[in-house]
């Protein structure tokens, strides 16, 4: 079935109405063209039957068949027959010529008030005139699913529905996502390229950018970068696109390209916003670090003052890894164990990642925002997280089936001493 914005169906009312508006008035017109008419040929009659009387009367006296006496109070008579006639005619035809005039303009008059019912009804039904559009495809996807089953639930029912509707931009969209919300950045990244055929968005080639880079283990190089390009190219003050220029930039070491990208995105946002906060702390770690590779470079070593942000070694979240005997029994040499913790709302990507081959168990381990990926937010501007230990048999940073893995949500920043107990898949 096709798809037709709200706003169309408020115009076809607008429209349908004002040509009712229209064919009231014109034929109100037309009847008011028609009553002067008839009144003004019954006028014409009645002015000829006088003119005859009184030729008749005039005739009379000539022949002396009416005396001047007689002559003068017919005359009379006739003067006041012809005042009579025109007090009845203005009582009998020109009241309902003033009713028909009147009865068009009402009609009108309620059909504007039925317009201006149906614009407020409208603007209250659909807001502000900027929100008539349907909304882009990449923000009408959202996904509602919190735990790891839900998530793997609702994965296997959007896989069905995009091999029974595989030219359903939305649904390769909603697939991608839930891939993304449980780490498995290349196939999200696969989803998008789908997405992209069917709707292109500059929006969601940043996303493809990004999910592209992660599933390269943060590598940004090649075509992250060339989608990243052609975003700014065509929309030069692309929010998204600017973070993550920004971004890139960063894991490249080029620090002062970061905070060139970074301070044209902070303009765009609003000064107290989240978002704001987040780019000014990666503003002070992009210049701090550009600061020591200036020193560096003229082989001096300034004083810093450390930021929360920028980059320090501290613990902020502390605490061991454990295993059931289970899962122990079937951890071969070699594998690896990955902690790392992401914010409880918005993107999943890590803010810190501690990665370990253990040999003996439990495993301690400690998260500090120098582990992290080098883009807001960092671990130490968040109240709380989410934490995830995986534990890898091939040691990819991709999540796989015969992965074990839990997860912990509200675990809060500086918190020590917290347990993950992995028992299973």
């Amino acid at each position: 079935m096709s798809f037709m914005p709200p706003w169309f169906w408020l115009l076809l009312a607008l429209l349908v109405l004002s040509a009712l508006a229209g064919w009231v008035l014109q034929r109100s017109l037309k009847k008011q063209a028609l009553l002067a008419e008839v009144n003004d040929v019954q006028r014409q009659a009645n002015r000829q039957i006088q003119q005859q009387h009184l030729t008749d009367l005039d005739q009379a006296l000539a022949e002396g068949r009416l005396s001047p006496a007689q002559h003068a109070v017919a005359g009379d008579d006739m003067l006041r027959h012809v005042l009579s006639d025109a007090a009845a005619a203005q009582d009998n035809g020109m009241r309902p010529q003033v009713n028909a005039a009147s009865a068009g303009p009402v009609r009108v008059l309620w059909i504007v008030l039925c317009l201006a019912a149906l614009s407020g009804w409208s603007y209250a039904q659909l807001g502000a005139a900027q929100t008539w559009w349907p909304l882009p495809l990449s923000q009408r996807v959202q996904i509602t699913a919190t735990t790891p089953e839900q998530l793997a639930e609702q994965t296997r029912a959007w896989q069905q529905a995009t091999q029974s509707r595989p030219a359903d931009a939305q649904a390769w969209l909603t697939l991608a996502r839930l891939h993304a919300a449980q780490n498995q950045h290349a196939l999200a990244e696969q989803a998008l390229a789908r997405v992209l055929v069917l709707a292109p968005e500059n929006d969601l080639w940043v996303e493809r950018a990004q999910m592209k880079a992660l599933s390269a283990g943060g590598v940004f190089a090649g075509e992250p970068w060339q989608w990243i390009q052609q975003v700014l190219t065509a929309q030069p003050l692309h929010l998204n696109a600017l973070v993550l220029a920004g971004s890139a930039a960063w894991s490249e070491k080029r620090h002062d390209a970061a905070r060139a990208y970074w301070q044209q995105a902070l303009g765009l946002v609003p000064a107290d916003s989240d978002a704001a906060q987040g780019l000014q702390q990666a503003l002070a770690q992009a210049t701090e670090m550009a600061k020591l590779a200036e020193a560096q470079a003229s082989q001096t070593v300034p004083v810093l003052t450390p930021t929360p942000s920028g980059g320090d070694t501290r613990p902020l979240i502390q605490g061991e890894v454990r295993v059931s005997p289970e899962v122990q029994s079937q951890i071969g040499a070699g594998a690896s164990l990955f902690v790392y913790a992401v914010a409880e709302e918005g993107s999943r990507r890590p803010v810190a990642i501690w990665r370990g081959t253990p040999t003996a168990w439990p495993v301690r381990f400690a998260l500090s925002d120098s582990m992290g990926m080098g883009a807001p937010p960092v671990l130490s501007s968040l109240a709380q997280v989410r934490l995830v230990a995986r534990i890898s048999k091939t040691g990819s940073a991709q999540k796989q089936p015969d992965d074990w893995q839990v997860e912990l949500a509200g675990v809060k920043t500086g918190v020590q001493g917290v347990v993950l107990n992995i028992t299973g898949r």
